[in-house]
């Protein structure tokens, strides 16, 4: 029972990872493709949502793989999770760490690729 609430929990958490990284691109997307700024509050709310999706994430991922130390740290891990977070998963899986790094990093470069695409559509459909 533990085991699937925590695959649910999985799930969920990269869900809405996956979502923190494509929809804020698309939304500029639209934003650059009708030749307008993005406001800096919607910003602040993408970057927002990606912090929270990581920790959510981070959170999971420690309940999974025993490291109470770095739960600990509170505002340090969101402050500093770019580096804290692929240092733990290199250090707790290896290889595997690494590719699971390799993924979000890809998965961050389709999403602005994605963003890119709409904004070029859009610019095509407006007439500009």
């Amino acid at each position: 029972m533990i085991r699937l609430i925590m695959w649910r929990a999985r799930l969920v958490v990269t869900a809405m990872m996956v979502a923190a990284l494509f929809v804020p691109q698309a939304v500029e997307g639209v934003y650059v493709g009708l030749g307008r700024e993005m406001s800096d509050g919607l910003h602040a709310l993408s970057v927002l949502w990606l912090l929270i999706s990581v920790g959510a994430w981070f959170w999971i991922y420690c309940r999974e793989h025993p490291l109470p130390r770095v739960m600990d740290m509170g505002y340090f891990v969101i402050l500093l999770w770019m580096l804290i977070v692929p240092y733990h998963v290199i250090r707790s899986e290896g290889l595997r760490g690494v590719l699971r790094i390799a993924l979000f990093l890809f998965t961050y470069l389709a999403a602005w690729l994605g963003g890119r695409a709409i904004a070029i559509w859009m610019r095509v459909l407006a007439g500009g």
